[in-house]
């Protein structure tokens, strides 16, 4: 079964040019991201609604105030949103967010997602020795030649980039880490502090069971795949360890991207799993509660993750005690093992299948396990290191 649907993008601020304001507001934190994609506005709504509306300014981009998760996330600071005019690129982007933060008065720029930013903010501390703004900028992916990614030139240029802006005193650099702490740095990035992946505490309340996700039954395990569906996440993978696993069944909630979307309806393999019942395909933003139930009600989450990085998904899972399978040898196997709230496996059909059923035979253990970390998992790390406070 595959579910979709059209979207509307109802309050979301569209061509927002400035900051709807009272005269005496004063401006003290702006917050640059223009990808509305994956935890990227969550991490701007934790960070504004701790500084207060009265005291922040999103900087951002017409095609961010234009989605979905806007809508969902953001809708709610749209009198404090400003869509740059000209962001087709980081430099551009960055510049354009200075410029307004001082126009503005803002003592602070933060910048979630600051890889992408990290040339041009070295080009503009350069020019401008003495900027009257200090500039955060958070690191979300801090590859490292001995990870499982296929080294790139940047893999040796960016930790130097790095050491450059933290040299600098009108800036700070931070990279993300888990949301439990357990990488506390990262080779090649000496002396730049560790942000933990911010999460909400679960309330725990009762969730109602979405539609399209199939219940559990004894001996046969409901397998979730969550989020932004990406090549990332290996979904032809599972769809391969399916034939080996024959009592499990999986479940795709997120939107897919575009190659992900040709992959599902051209497979031959998705299309037997899903008329027989065995794959449910929901090819949409989840609402913030279907996806806290999806993740709560099945009974294990798969973050098969090909790069070396933190995920939120594993702590969101955590969070609600359901367990997780993970590659074996990177970053989210030391998670896994230190904490043993979820289990490893190969990247291969084979080994995902054998690790499917070998968490299924033993799945109270894992659950134990989340119950213990799941009270760690905050957004206070987070939001205390990019404020600064």
């Amino acid at each position: 079964m595959r579910l979709s649907g059209p979207f509307s993008p109802g309050m979301a601020t569209t061509d927002t040019t400035d900051v709807r304001t009272s005269r005496d507001r004063k401006v003290e934190v702006a917050v640059l991201e223009t990808n509305p994609s994956g935890h990227r506005l969550h991490y701007v709504k934790y960070l504004v609604d701790a500084v207060g509306p009265e005291s922040s300014v999103v900087l951002t981009s017409a095609r961010a105030t234009g989605s979905e998760e806007y809508a969902v996330h953001m809708s709610s600071a749209a009198d404090i949103t400003v869509a740059l005019p000209e962001v087709d690129n980081p430099r551009a982007a960055l510049a354009a967010a200075v410029s307004k933060s001082l126009a503005l008065g803002a003592r602070t720029l933060i910048v979630p997602d600051g890889d992408r930013y990290l040339i041009p903010l070295c080009r503009l501390l350069l020019r401008h020795p003495r900027l009257s703004l200090e500039i955060r900028l958070l690191l979300m992916r801090t590859t490292t030649i001995s990870g499982p990614e296929r080294p790139r030139p940047a893999t040796l240029v960016k930790p130097l980039l790095a050491q450059l802006v933290r040299k600098s005193s009108q800036a700070r650099i931070m990279f993300l880490t888990d949301a439990f702490g357990v990488v506390s740095t990262r080779p090649g990035y000496r002396g730049i502090p560790a942000v933990r992946d911010p999460v909400v505490p679960d309330t725990e309340t009762a969730r109602d069971r979405p539609a399209w996700l199939p219940r559990s039954k004894p001996g046969s395990p409901l397998v979730g795949v969550f989020g932004v569906i990406t090549p990332r996440k290996n979904l032809p993978l599972l769809v391969e360890a399916l034939d080996l696993c024959p009592s499990a069944v999986l479940v795709v909630g997120g939107a897919l991207e575009m190659g992900m979307r040709e992959y599902v309806d051209t497979d031959e393999g998705v299309r037997r799993h899903v008329a027989s019942g065995r794959m449910v395909i929901v090819d949409r933003l989840l609402s913030a509660d279907e996806f806290s139930a999806g993740l709560a009600k099945v009974d294990l989450v798969a973050v098969l993750y090909d790069n070396d990085a933190p995920s939120g998904i594993l702590a969101e899972a955590c969070m609600r005690h359901t367990p997780v399978l993970v590659p074996a040898g990177g970053w989210l196997a030391r998670v896994a093992q230190s904490t043993g709230v979820g289990a490893t496996t190969p990247l291969t059909a084979e080994g995902v299948a054998q690790a499917i059923q070998r968490v299924t035979r033993d799945r109270q253990r894992y659950v134990d396990a989340t119950r213990v970390h799941a009270p760690r998992l905050n957004i206070v790390d987070f939001v205390e290191h990019l404020l600064g406070r």
